[in-house]
């Protein structure tokens, strides 16, 4: 009877291996024109750098949290996914906390709600078939601040 137990319990954890997809997580950032030469149609498009981020991917039949750098291969059930920053599961005042720490007078930081707000919105969306190789993770860097959340850049202020 015993033996019988085991089996069954063998095979409901082989079944949930083999329904898993291997694939490979490439994060990286977006780098758009940010001024100075006129843009040409090369660097109108912008153009992709690897990043090493911490990710919490969510998803009806599996989730995680995993630190990528620049590329990572996981095992994720088929099916679709939604993708955060790590940084959205600390506590808003450390983040306002370590903005304030690493920010000057060239820029403003919009406040908690701003950070609240964020921290709700995905980074991203994907799905996972038989046919998923190669996920992207793209971030989009923004002129002068970055991936911050909810700051802006206001310059230098001359006297």
């Amino acid at each position: 009877m015993r033996f019988v137990f085991y089996l069954i319990v063998l095979g409901v954890f082989a079944s949930c291996a083999f329904n898993k997809q291997s694939i490979v997580l490439n994060s990286q950032l977006h780098h758009s024109h940010c001024g100075g030469a006129p843009p040409t149609e090369e660097t109108i498009k912008g153009y992709d750098t690897p990043n090493d981020m911490d990710v919490i991917i969510v998803g009806k039949k599996d989730s995680m949290v995993l630190k990528i750098a620049g590329t990572r291969k996981v095992k994720l059930k088929k099916g679709s996914y939604r993708w955060y920053q790590g940084d959205k599961a600390k506590e808003t005042n450390d983040l306002l906390g370590s903005l304030e720490n690493e920010l000057d007078t060239n820029y403003v930081i919009e406040g908690p709600d701003c950070i609240n707000e964020w921290k709700l919105n995905k980074d991203g969306a994907f799905t996972v078939s038989e046919k998923s190789d190669t996920i992207y993770l793209t971030l989009e860097y923004k002129c002068y601040i970055g991936t911050l959340p909810c700051v802006k850049y206001i310059g230098p202020k001359y006297q």
